[in-house]
């Protein structure tokens, strides 16, 4: 019996301690994203991923192009 209480207190001392540090976790995690939301987004940084995304793009569809004899895909490239 005298284990039993022993290993309950245990998991009831883990509970706390695993939630006590969820919640601070979590409390980081709403300072970060509120710092972030509150900074205006930048439009030149945002054009420059959309640019590198788009030539990517054509660069795989280019690959892809010249490996597999694809019409419905390939009809603009080469």
């Amino acid at each position: 019996m005298y284990r039993f209480f022993v290993m309950l207190l245990l998991l009831l001392i883990l509970l706390n301690t695993c939630m006590g540090c969820a919640l601070i976790v979590a409390k980081e995690t709403v300072k970060a994203v509120d710092i972030i939301l509150d900074e205006g987004p930048n439009p030149e940084k945002k054009k420059k991923i959309i640019k590198k995304q788009k030539t990517l793009k054509e660069k795989s569809r280019e690959f892809y192009c010249s490996k597999v004899k694809d019409a419905e895909k390939c009809d603009n490239v080469q």
